[in-house]
């Protein structure tokens, strides 16, 4: 592979797709501080405009205002428990039997190994196989640089 000749249209997309995944990565975490610093600057505000007994100004052409809010999440662990209390409460049709798409993945994968590479027939009407060529990348060591 060292004697190989690699083109620089090669190389050129090596470089981009290099960028284009940093740059999906320093995203990614920017959102993460970001998300954070919204919900710190919305809580001080709320605050602030609390204890000055303001529930309403106007700034930059947009009104703020006082909202009060309750949100409700499922405690872990507890979903037999909140799907029978669901149901028993006429609120059955909130649940969804759902797979997550990376579990379903490696199920699916393990599935094929067992199966020389296949999955077993009754899986093709409700499974979808999509192949593509990817491209993994790791730190070269210095003999591949």
């Amino acid at each position: 592979m060292a004697d190989t000749f690699i083109s620089s249209e090669i190389l050129d997309l090596i470089d981009q797709f290099k960028a284009a995944l940093e740059e999906k990565d320093t995203l990614a975490e920017q959102t993460k501080r970001n998300n954070a610093a919204v919900i710190e600057l919305r809580d001080k505000l709320a605050q602030a405009m609390v204890d000055a007994e303001i529930d309403q100004v106007g700034r930059h052409g947009i009104n703020w205002k006082l909202k009060p809010t309750t949100k409700y999440s499922k405690k872990a662990g507890m979903d037999d428990a909140l799907f029978e209390l669901l149901r028993n409460h006429g609120l059955g049709d909130l649940i969804k039997e759902t797979v997550n798409a990376q579990t379903l993945q490696g199920a699916m994968s393990e599935l094929a190994r067992e199966n020389d590479g296949e999955l077993p027939d009754e899986f093709s009407e409700v499974i979808n196989k999509y192949e593509y060529m990817d491209i993994s990348h790791r730190k070269a060591t210095k003999s591949a640089v």
